[in-house]
């Protein structure tokens, strides 16, 4: 009987896990760095499927809308209270954190764009500052922040 307790205890909790915290992560079959931004994100509490193909990872970014100037070599896929937003390449966890914290209706997503040396997964001796910006309906952006590493050294225009 307490086994029988036990196991719907930790099925009720699965039930109501923050599936906000899933995201699914759509990369190239070839690239090893989005790998290393899965294990960065994993790490802080986020839990990364990965699917490699070059076809849907394509008709992600055109899915939603991503210019391509903000674009990366993966795109993520967060979902929150019924609203998917994109996380496009290495973008570091406080972003996403906020991204969903306060669900704004008119960003698509959140980028890094290119892929900077340093950024989340990018750690390759050069840390080199970077822009962190939040995609808007549109094609537009503001600045979510300026980084080095993980860490933001200067605030965007979200604060």
């Amino acid at each position: 009987m307490r086994k029988l307790i036990g196991l719907l205890t930790l099925t009720s909790l699965a039930l109501f896990a923050d599936s906000s915290k899933e995201i699914l992560m759509y990369s190239s079959p070839t690239c090893g760095c989005c790998e290393k931004w899965a294990q960065y994100m994993d790490s802080r509490g986020y839990v990364v499927k990965s699917h490699k193909d070059d076809e849907v990872f394509m008709q992600v970014k055109k899915d939603f809308k991503i210019e391509p100037k903000y674009q990366s070599c993966h795109t993520g896929v967060i979902e929150k209270n019924g609203t998917k937003y994109a996380i496009e390449g290495h973008v570091p966890a406080d972003a996403v954190a906020w991204l969903l914290e306060n669900e704004p209706k008119d960003i698509i997503g959140v980028s890094t764009p290119g892929m900077p040396q340093g950024s989340p997964g990018m750690e390759h001796g050069i840390y080199e500052e970077y822009p962190v910006v939040l995609m808007t309906q549109g094609g537009g952006y503001k600045v979510f922040g300026i980084y080095k590493g993980e860490e933001k050294i200067k605030e965007g225009a979200m604060k």
